[in-house]
């Protein structure tokens, strides 16, 4: 399939389609579905359902990308019909209420969208976007009643703007800037000069979630490897079959002894291959700073965050993660940035960690790096 939308093959692409359609909608054989010792759900991703819904997911695309909505339609109601349960339920949803409202039928989008909110499923970015598709499509006189989760998502960001001189100009073409010490830089290093300097005196890295996926898997390592083949890594029954040993980890951590875990861990484990562990990228010293200046009680309700949901929650956190000392005695703090360029705008998965950060009682700010002033 992927081969062929590459070649722009569209008669095999029609026939995959087709084919996966055919075979998702064929009812299981009575011996297969009336199986004794059924397999753990976090086997589906080895059955045939998931290599059909996937197929049927970039059908979809190109149902779109073609304007053929009445056919993308059908076929995420299938998917949505067949695939009770799983991470792709978001992207459906809202791409079914999308569709529908594209159609003109406005009604049946928000509806679908109602639903979509629900669904236990449904998570992080795609539930704040059908959540926003709810409050857009359900006013009155569609609905009169405001939904419970409105003012949550009308909660102000704290934004902070800085300039910079470009590059380049170019639409389309990434972001260059002068940096403050007069050498290019992207737009999240021009930002992390920014607080290093004037911001505040901060030390910091560009990580988006890399550092804190290294620092899940060394203060869980234990918890990760406490079965020999972790495949269930990024499912729910993650935590639900290791709670008490995930608690107990995060009972410590809170505690205050997330850094003695850490550097045990570091030198235990240094080099061996663990999901989500970039032993180059990070230094001890840098994990061990952010560590501190996070706090263990912010740290633990993290952690616990990523042991519940890592799938859904192991991308789009702010892209660079500040820290510094405040005193001799080992005092630290800790701050999270998402930075935008210009013309730049948070996706709904960014906005879905900013507001779980600010539940968590961190210090989590936007910076918006604009071009310098022509009259200047």
């Amino acid at each position: 399939m992927d081969e062929s939308l590459d070649n722009d093959n569209m008669e095999l692409v029609s026939r995959c389609t087709d084919l996966s359609e055919n075979r998702l909608c064929t009812p299981l054989k009575e011996e297969d579905s009336s199986l004794a010792d059924s397999p753990p759900s976090f086997y589906s991703c080895f059955s045939s359902t998931w290599i059909y819904s996937k197929i049927l997911t970039l059908g979809v695309s190109v149902y779109e990308r073609e304007r053929r909505y009445a056919d993308a339609i059908r076929t995420l109601k299938i998917l949505l019909s067949k695939v009770a349960s799983g991470r792709r339920r978001g992207y459906w949803t809202l791409r079914l209420s999308i569709d529908l409202e594209h159609m003109g039928r406005p009604n049946e989008s928000l509806s679908i969208a109602e639903g979509g909110v629900t669904d236990p499923w449904i998570r992080a970015g795609s539930k704040i976007a059908l959540q926003k598709r709810v409050l857009r499509l359900g006013k009155p006189p569609r609905r009169w009643k405001v939904p419970s989760y409105a003012d949550s998502l009308k909660r102000n960001i704290k934004e902070v703007n800085i300039e910079g001189r470009p590059l380049n100009c170019e639409i389309g073409a990434k972001n260059v800037f002068y940096g403050y010490d007069g050498d290019r830089c992207g737009v999240e290093q021009l930002a992390l000069q920014y607080y290093a300097d004037e911001g505040g005196g901060w030390q910091g890295t560009h990580s988006e979630g890399g550092i804190w996926m290294t620092i899940f898997g060394l203060l869980m390592w234990d918890v990760i490897f406490s079965e020999t083949a972790p495949l269930d890594f990024e499912t729910d029954d993650f935590y639900k079959s290791r709670k008490d040993l995930i608690e107990s980890q995060l009972k410590r951590i809170q505690d205050g002894m997330a850094e003695e875990m850490l550097i045990s861990s570091w030198e235990l484990h240094q080099g061996t291959s663990c999901r989500g562990v970039n032993w180059d990228r990070h230094p001890m010293a840098d994990v061990r700073a952010v560590v501190a200046g996070v706090g263990g009680h912010r740290l633990a309700l993290l952690l616990r965050h990523l042991a519940l949901d890592y799938r859904s929650w192991s991308s789009g956190m702010p892209d660079l993660l500040l820290w510094r000392f405040l005193d001799e005695r080992g005092g630290a703090e800790a701050k999270l940035v998402e930075v935008k360029g210009p013309k730049d705008q948070l996706s709904e998965q960014q906005r879905a960690w900013i507001f779980v950060l600010m539940d968590f009682g961190f210090d989590v700010e936007v910076c918006k790096v604009s071009l310098v002033s022509k009259r200047r």
